[in-house]
């Protein structure tokens, strides 16, 4: 069975929840064992540009959050993708470090297996700088 709207807007809701609580196992379940993880902030860390298995997914997703405070992840836009398992969401990612307020949109296209994430692609403009939230 595809995914549907209630479904995604709880997957988003437990993201949310890991974020602001800093810990990436509340989210662990959402995941295939097997996930492909696949995002532009590999290169700031030196990770391969192909991030396979949970365990990995959520380390690495752990690394780009470890300087993070008061992470507060919203989406604010979903979509499902006709005639596919799939969806994608619009996400605004805000978070202090530094004692600076900033925000991060991107985009995640997720393809699922069996009710659960089997890749998360990130897409954003890496060189973009980073700003105060509008709202």
């Amino acid at each position: 069975m595809p995914i549907t709207l209630a479904a995604l807007d709880e997957q988003e809701a437990v993201f949310a929840r890991a974020f602001a609580a800093h810990d990436l196992e509340i989210a662990r379940r959402l995941y295939d064992p097997a996930v492909v993880y696949l995002s532009p902030t590999v290169r700031l860390f030196d990770w391969p540009r192909r991030i396979e298995g949970v365990d990995r997914t959520l380390e690495f997703i752990g690394l780009t959050i470890g300087r993070c405070s008061a992470i507060a992840y919203r989406c604010v836009e979903r979509a499902l993708v006709q005639g596919a398992d799939a969806a994608f969401v619009r996400i605004a990612f805000d978070w202090t470090t530094d004692a600076r307020r900033l925000r991060s949109l991107y985009v995640v296209i997720y393809r699922y297996r069996a009710g659960r994430i089997a890749q998360q692609e990130l897409y954003y403009d890496p060189s973009a700088p980073h700003e105060p939230p509008s709202d």
